[in-house]
């Protein structure tokens, strides 16, 4: 009976090990001509959508915007390749405005600050690895 209670203990030891393998990305935004509207940002953890499609994230967030600087933290982050997208939704009307072309008026940014060239950056561009906390420092660009 012992080795059993024993067996138990030691066995629920490693699924709170496993459990417990989460982390968080602390992500700085830096570059805002203004503090008006707010930061949408996108988490991705495959290139499937990346960076157009909110719905293929997965985790969406926004977050205010100071002094032409904002800072979000996405908690509980299992390990992993992702990626993050982000816009600076200035007149507040929940959509990344484009000109006539397509072309982005109000300001984009992506994890290691990777830039697309016609058109918005790769995944493979932006991804970076998640094994302990970690953070990400995005510059805006308009």
């Amino acid at each position: 009976m012992t080795k059993m209670v024993i067996f138990f203990c030691y066995f629920a030891t490693l699924l709170g090990e496993v459990k417990a393998q989460s982390y968080k990305i602390t992500v700085n935004i830096t570059g805002l001509r203004s503090d008006k509207g707010q930061l949408y940002l996108s988490l991705y953890n495959s290139a499937g959508g990346y960076p157009k499609k909110a719905s293929a994230a997965f985790r969406l967030s926004f977050a205010p915007i100071s002094h032409g600087r904002s800072t979000l933290i996405f908690d509980g982050i299992p390990g992993g390749l992702y990626a993050i997208a982000c816009y600076h939704d200035e007149n507040n009307n929940g959509k990344l405005d484009t000109n006539f072309f397509g072309i982005p008026v109000e300001g984009i940014g992506a994890s290691n600050n990777a830039r697309g060239s016609w058109g918005p950056p790769k995944f493979q561009d932006a991804k970076f690895i998640v094994n302990s906390d970690t953070s990400q420092t995005i510059k805006i660009m308009y």
